[in-house]
């Protein structure tokens, strides 16, 4: 009983500590970090800040302008990771590749001569899709995981030369745009992405967002908490699930933005109070993008979701599908339909296994838990590769305070 005691605690500890393994030391080998020459002092903070990080991390982390970045031969720059800090005007890299779901709006239409085709729509100020707008004399910063387009452009110069497009065979990178409404509005973005790892997502300043909150609409009481401090970080394993070189290793956390609220209240009828996306790594980095850190990509995370009436618990886990219970860490979760994704893109629920093309495994399971902490009903929803579901759940239940 001493030896079974001693080996549960070390488990624990071991998925609970904060340790290196998050997205900082993922990307630092190959990462870039640019910034425009003429950058307003906040925003050159912003680049030295997260460029330090990633510097602890590794040796190989560089520092660019962003002239420098786009004069770089995309055979070159499409291995990067790179991180570009500041706003369109004044780091051209955001300015060459701009991001969907986040513009200033008035440098957008300005220079088109024309409003835009719908007269409803807001032409002032700073936009982030999912979030909404952000008038003048609102500091917003904005943190995005993209695919690099200097990535994909090597690949197409690649099956150019040699008539192969195999992704698999390039290691995925990213473009990650740390921007905002103002030069304070990105050093909060900055300092967002190094101290608590949001891979995506708001980082605002005073004032309080002066509107109403109703599931569409987000404010303040959304966007500034991190995830709660339970969630499992570092990086673990569980003895017996998965050998000790495949570990899980935590990378940081994604803000949900308004459309998930949305459809969670669709789907299940329940209203939630707050949500947040929990982001892991496995064997091999990010190599698949449907695992990786981007907004769009569901693999390989937890949803927490805290609600508002406890009630609400046994009917969202009924809605979500989770009717087939097991046993984790003494803990009762539920187990939903496990869908694979068979070799011709759909998907199909059933137990055999499918593959994907190039030969790689898309299996995944769903695991849900439901409970109340500190007097606060959660839902708990993990969504990874097969095997790893496993060690994320026994992470969270050990990480968890005590049952209430």
């Amino acid at each position: 009983m001493i030896v079974r005691a001693s080996c549960c605690l070390l488990l624990a500890l071991m998925a609970c500590a904060r340790s290196r393994g998050d997205v900082l030391d993922e990307i630092a080998p190959a990462a870039v970090v640019c910034i425009g020459n003429d950058a307003p002092a906040e925003e050159q903070q912003a680049a030295h800040l997260i460029f330090a990080a990633l510097r602890k991390r590794s040796d190989s982390a560089r520092f660019l302008s962003d002239e420098q970045v786009l004069a770089t031969p995309v055979h070159e720059s499409g291995n990067w990771h790179l991180v570009a800090v500041g706003r369109p005007t004044t780091n051209s890299v955001l300015l060459a590749y701009p991001s969907y779901w986040a513009l200033d709006r008035e440098l957008h239409y300005a220079p088109l001569g024309h409003m835009p085709a719908a007269p409803f729509t807001e032409t002032r100020g700073f936009y982030v899709g999912g979030f909404g707008y952000f008038f003048p004399g609102r500091n917003v910063g904005f943190v995005e995981f993209d695919r690099s387009p200097l990535y994909a452009a090597m690949l197409l110069s690649l099956a150019n030369q040699d008539n192969t497009s195999d992704e698999s065979r390039q290691p995925l990178r990213f473009l990650v745009r740390i921007t905002g409404s103002t030069p304070e509005g990105v050093l909060l973005g900055a300092k967002r992405f190094v101290e608590s790892q949001m891979l995506y997502g708001l980082a605002i300043g005073p004032p309080r967002w002066p509107r109403a909150h109703d599931i569409w609409t987000l404010d303040d009481e959304n966007i500034k908490p991190d995830p709660p401090a339970w969630v499992p970080k570092g990086t673990f394993s569980a003895p017996g699930i998965v050998e000790k070189d495949s570990p899980l290793s935590y990378l940081g956390w994604l803000m949900v933005d308004r459309t998930m609220y949305a459809g969670f209240l669709e789907i299940t009828g329940c209203r939630p109070a707050q949500m947040w996306r929990a982001k892991y790594a496995t064997t091999g980095g990010l190599v698949d993008f449907n695992r990786s850190p981007h907004h769009r990509a569901s693999g390989n995370e937890l949803l927490i979701i805290k609600l508002i009436n406890p009630d609400d618990l046994t009917r969202a886990l009924s809605k979500l599908g989770g009717n087939i219970p097991v046993s984790i860490a003494g803990r009762l979760c539920h187990k939903t339909r496990t869908v694979y994704v068979g070799r011709n893109g759909d998907n199909v629920t059933t137990e055999k296994h499918g593959t994907r093309p190039f030969g790689m495994d898309r299996s995944s399971a769903t695991y849900i838990l439901a409970t109340t902490i500190a007097g606060q009903p959660y839902l708990i929803l993990a969504n990874l590769e097969k095997g790893y579901v496993d060690v994320v759940m026994d992470a969270v239940v050990r990480c968890l305070p005590e049952k209430q």
